[in-house]
């Protein structure tokens, strides 16, 4: 049976974005004029971030019933009661996670993470000894001198948007059992900070946000969360909210349409969550569903998550800035490890009745081993009373339109074959068709790679082909596609955004031009002769990728220049590539195996050599990381300077 799967979504929102490309988009300033206001009822109440007392006794059920199990391992991960608070004069605490720290020092996310949940787990337990923790992590958050790196960005940047969360989490929900004092030192930190996120933001002629980057609106989701828990004590709150709920008026309007998410699986994890803080706590507070005129663009985020995760359900599909490549596959990563974040899809599960929603939210928790940073909102996300609809419901063929990317596997198990191709401008199309027209929109595309016309392949426990992982510098030679003249994509060599500076409107001509997906037969062509600048002098790169279940790939590359140069294309491996002959090459020959034939150029030179690159460095200085060495790849060039050619590679997957 055929089975083709076509990610479609409106291009905007309900209110004024219907047709927002052709309809006038209001300037940012009239946004900020539009009235935010907590439901009156709430005025003087508390809780009532995220829910209020009246929601306290079906939870305190629900956690000794349906989702015992969740709400266990809310207090599994509770680490409060088992160490002191963070020491707000320990220097640790104010270092990001790739600079040196002592061993048993906490970030500045985790010390949030561990306030919001301490004070939920008292609201529900009604336990003292939460009660308790919760207040000295929570005073020993209000005594840091700042929030945040003392090298970059202090106050204004992303671990004070946690703080900021987290120290209002703890004041709604303890707020009937803090003292007069307690609320006081609670209170003026959470103004300080809020005022020192507010100036740095604050709307002023010629400003420029990056609505569609997690810099901006994680900043934003703290500041409307401390706005919605102060807003009838502190007056400026109002012009917190305001400017939180304008941002996101922008952020929604240029997020993507068909539910990718271009900064990556680890940024949709990491940074799509704050997003449903805000829609979540915007609800409680206001009572505006801001889920409602997004319900088409987040519809096929389900399957983005459920399709980025590998059949082994403990590595992804490593497009744009995600892990570290093979050193996340062999075991010898150091770095932050990935999360899957299912509370993202039970939340969505409810608030849409969306039964697929549920299947994937439950499939990532109990068949991988991906876990959420905060177990608390699987918990309070998820509906029992919601039934998964059956796992062969889920598509296994997806592509995704306005990202011009293609999922395929040949089922759910452990030992599918999966492979996915992308070829697409780095936020999408929808985004560029949207750019020019919102002058107060600063593009950042930092986190997307250099990465058209790439695959990855994965078959029988393996990951056979593919990405390099996260990177300081990311290059076009880190992915499966083509180099002239030594040039890559974009401006690739300018640091870690290799698109700042590159025409959007000409990125927007890389795409998948013909997608033709079922579970026997797969053909993509794709086009990505713009994702080149003008000097490398590309005339047309269109490669076709052909797929026969159940093991074969032909990938076929049609190259002008209007200049001879040496053209290369690159193919990668976690851990050892095997010449067999001058043209044949044995792809991890110890297992699960791809059989690589070079069938054109006739001439040409192939080289296995190191895969080495520049991983990231600290915040502010990503661009700045040490060398690092993931797996290796195979560089098949042409013999000399050619303006024309065909690149003809057949890939056959070889069971162990």
């Amino acid at each position: 049976m055929t089975v083709i799967f076509l990610l479609t979504a409106f291009l905007y929102l309900a209110t004024a974005q219907t047709n927002a490309v052709n309809e006038k988009i209001p300037p940012f300033k009239e946004l900020l004029k539009r009235p935010v206001k907590l439901r009156p009822e709430l005025v003087g109440k508390h809780p009532r971030l995220f829910f209020t007392a009246a929601d306290l006794p079906q939870m305190r059920e629900r956690a000794k019933g349906v989702d015992r199990e969740l709400w266990q391992q809310v207090l599994k991960d509770i680490q409060t009661l088992k160490r002191n608070a963070p020491d707000p004069k320990d220097e640790d605490l104010y270092k990001s996670g790739l600079d040196k720290r002592k061993e048993g020092s906490i970030s500045q996310y985790e010390f949030a993470f561990q306030i919001a949940q301490t004070s939920y787990a008292y609201a529900v337990e009604g336990d003292e000894k939460y009660l308790e923790a919760a207040k000295k992590w929570t005073l020993a958050a209000c005594a840091m001198p700042i929030w945040g790196y003392t090298y970059n960005k202090p106050n204004v940047d992303l671990p004070p948007a946690h703080l900021l969360y987290a120290v209002a989490f703890a004041y709604d929900v303890l707020h009937d059992k803090l003292t007069k004092d307690e609320k006081e030192i609670i209170r003026n930190k959470l103004v300080k900070q809020a005022r020192l996120m507010y100036d740095y933001f604050k709307y002023k002629p010629k400003k420029r946000y990056t609505y569609s980057q997690n810099h901006t609106w994680i900043p934003m989701a703290g500041l409307a969360i401390a706005a919605y828990a102060l807003m009838d004590e502190i007056d400026e709150a109002q012009d917190w909210a305001r400017l939180s709920r304008a941002v996101f008026d922008r952020t929604m309007l240029a997020f993507g349409t068909d539910g990718f998410f271009y900064e990556s699986f680890h940024y949709f994890g990491f940074a799509f969550r704050w997003m449903i803080r805000y829609f979540d706590a915007h609800l409680e507070a206001t009572g505006e569903n801001l889920y409602l005129p997004m319900r088409d663009k987040f519809a096929g985020m389900k399957y983005y998550a459920m399709h980025s995760i590998l059949p082994d359900g403990e590595n992804v599909f490593d497009f744009a800035d995600v892990g570290d490549g093979a050193l996340n596959r062999n075991g010898t990563s150091k770095r932050e490890k990935l999360y899957g974040e299912y509370d993202i899809l039970y939340r969505f599960a409810g608030i849409y009745r969306d039964a697929r929603a549920q299947t994937i939210a439950d499939f990532i928790r109990k068949e991988t081993t991906f876990e959420t940073r905060e177990p608390m909102w699987a918990f309070i996300n998820h509906d029992a009373g919601l039934k998964p609809a059956p796992l062969i419901q889920i598509p296994l063929q997806v592509y995704f339109d306005d990202n011009d990317t293609v999922f395929w596997r040949s089922d759910w198990t452990k030992n599918a074959t999966a492979f996915a191709f992308r070829a697409a401008p780095p936020e999408g199309h929808a985004a560029a068709r949207l750019a020019s027209k919102i002058s107060d929109w600063r593009q950042n595309t930092g986190h997307a790679h250099p990465d058209a016309n790439s695959f990855i392949i994965w078959a029988n426990g393996e990951y056979l082909t593919g990405d390099s992982g996260y990177a300081g510098v990311p290059l076009t030679e880190h992915h499966n596609t083509l180099i002239f003249g030594g040039r890559g994509q974009a401006k690739e060599d300018r640091g870690h955004d290799a698109f700042a500076g590159v025409l959007y409107e000409r990125l927007n001509q890389i795409r998948i031009t013909d997608a033709k997906l079922s579970d026997k037969k797969v053909t993509i062509i794709a086009d990505a002769t713009a994702a080149y600048e003008p000097e490398v002098g590309v005339k047309r790169f269109v490669r076709k990728f052909e797929f026969t279940a159940p093991d074969d790939f032909l990938v076929t590359d049609e190259v002008e220049l209007n200049q001879p140069q040496i053209i290369t294309s690159f193919l990668h491996a976690d851990n050892e590539i095997k010449q067999l002959s001058g043209k044949t090459f044995l792809f991890e020959p110890n297992g699960t195996s791809l059989l690589t034939e070079i069938i054109a150029p006739k001439q040409l030179d192939a080289k296995i050599e190191k895969n080495i690159l520049t991983a990231p460095g600290r915040p502010g200085s990503v661009d700045k990381g040490e060398r690092e060495e993931r797996g290796v790849r195979l560089a098949i060039s042409t013999k000399e300077k050619m303006t024309k050619t065909n690149f003809v590679v057949k890939l056959t997957i070889q069971e162990r």
